[in-house]
Formats: C-alpha cells, structure tokens, sequence
C-alpha cells in the first residue's frame, strides 16, 4: 500500500517549483491532490482538482477550502508552498513590495493553515508542512523581506505545533536551499555569483524540486507520525557549515 493511499492533500503554490514537484510527489504515494496557484495547474489526475487562489487573500483561501470539504469531505494534509522573492535591504525596498511579501509568504501560509484547521480537528488530526528557507534560519544581504517572512515562518510552524499538536495535528517545516526552480531563475546565468552561493552548500550543486517534494511527502505520512514542530532543511549541508575552501 502506498503511504499516502485515498488521502486529500491540499498544495499550494502548486503550479512550478516546490509545489509542482510536491504534487507529483504525493500523487506517486496514492494521495488525492488539491493544487492551488495563480498559474494554470498542469499534470494532476482524474481525482484530483485545481483552483485558482490568491493565498493572501482570506476570503478565496476559506471559499477554496470550502470546495475541497464539499468535494472530498477531508483535508488530510497541507503544503504551503506558495511564496514570493522579494529582495532589498531596509533603505532600498519599496514599502509596497515589504508588504506584499508579508502578505503572500507569512500571511498567506497563516491563512491556508487557519483555513484547514478546523477540518483537521474535527477529524482528530492532520499534517501541515510548510515552506520556509535556509534564509529563514539566517541572515543574508539585500533580501532583507524575503529573510523575515521566512523566518516569521518558522516561528508561525512551531507555534502551530504547541497549539494543535495535543488535538493530532502536527506540523512541520522545510527550509530549502538554492533549489532550482523558475524563482531562482535569476540566479541561473549569474556566472561567479552563483557559483560562489552553490559553494557555499556542502554538497557543491544546486537542489531540484524533488528533492524537497519528497521531504515534505516524508512529513505529511503516517511515517512521521511522531515529529512535529521541525524545521528540516533540505539544503545541502548549507546550514552545517561554512566551509572554506583553500
């Protein structure tokens, strides 16, 4: 049997990236997936269902969630992989820009897992993973809201965790490296600037999407079934050391 078998799913950000390929991760456990994104939804299946969602908006999140309970009648599992760059130290960024990373990134994480929640314990548990950063767990310059809704992230994972784990739900993050995907795109023809970031993981390459969407497959099965208020990162080594190389 498959580790997810006949449970629903909810992805968002779920159109490139992280979310595309933790999609493709649980459907290749039997998971029933509920992908939402801006972007049009590519490669779900016959059970499976798309939606058009603005994360950082309360009203689509509630009406959406509405629509997979009328459908499926449960959310067994949440991924919030939703989220924006936004880069700038505090006296270059526009304020506009400041919010809408908190809107999207830290809000919009907030709102799916608030949106969920109630479903979750009203069927005695559930599991949330969500998408945070090795820049979330550390500082770097000139991405100044990028690093402070990520790392609002995880502080919003463990208090999540302390309240809801007594009711069966746990929840956990993942904070990735440099992950190829069209976010990071930027980075891809930078020449010496992305070789020295890839240099800074232990394993001296890039991540792909998989390689996250299988951790956060891992944290959404029974196979976790006693870890919650986590946060793995899915880096490379970044986080476990600053090498120097001679």
């Amino acid at each position: 049997m498959a580790r997810l078998d006949g449970k629903v799913i909810m992805v968002t950000g779920a159109a490139s990236g992280i979310g595309q390929a933790t999609v493709e991760a649980v459907r290749q456990e039997g998971a029933i997936v509920a992908a939402a994104d801006l972007a049009e939804i590519s490669g779900l299946g016959n059970d499976d269902s798309a939606y058009r969602l603005d994360v950082s908006s309360e009203s689509e999140t509630t009406d959406m969630v509405a629509q997979i309970m009328a459908r499926y009648g449960r959310i067994d599992g949440l991924a919030t992989c939703a989220g924006i760059s936004v880069e700038g130290s505090v006296t270059q960024f526009d304020l506009e820009k400041w919010h809408k990373a908190i809107a999207v990134n830290l809000t919009g994480t907030m709102l799916s897992c608030r949106a969920v929640l109630p479903h979750m314990l009203a069927a005695g548990g559930g599991a949330i993973v969500t998408v945070a950063s090795i820049y979330g767990m550390t500082g770097g310059p000139g991405n100044t809201p990028y690093n402070v809704t990520k790392g609002g992230i995880l502080q919003l994972t463990r208090s999540l965790a302390a309240d809801y784990g007594a009711a069966g739900v746990r929840v956990n993050a993942v904070s990735p490296g440099y992950i190829e995907t069209p976010m990071t795109g930027m980075l891809a023809h930078a020449g010496a600037m992305r070789d020295a970031f890839v240099g800074m993981h232990l394993l001296q390459r890039a991540g792909k999407p998989d390689e996250v969407g299988r951790v956060i497959r891992f944290l959404l099965s029974d196979e976790a079934s006693f870890v919650t208020g986590a946060n793995i990162p899915v880096d490379g080594g970044f986080s476990a050391a600053q090498v120097i190389r001679v």
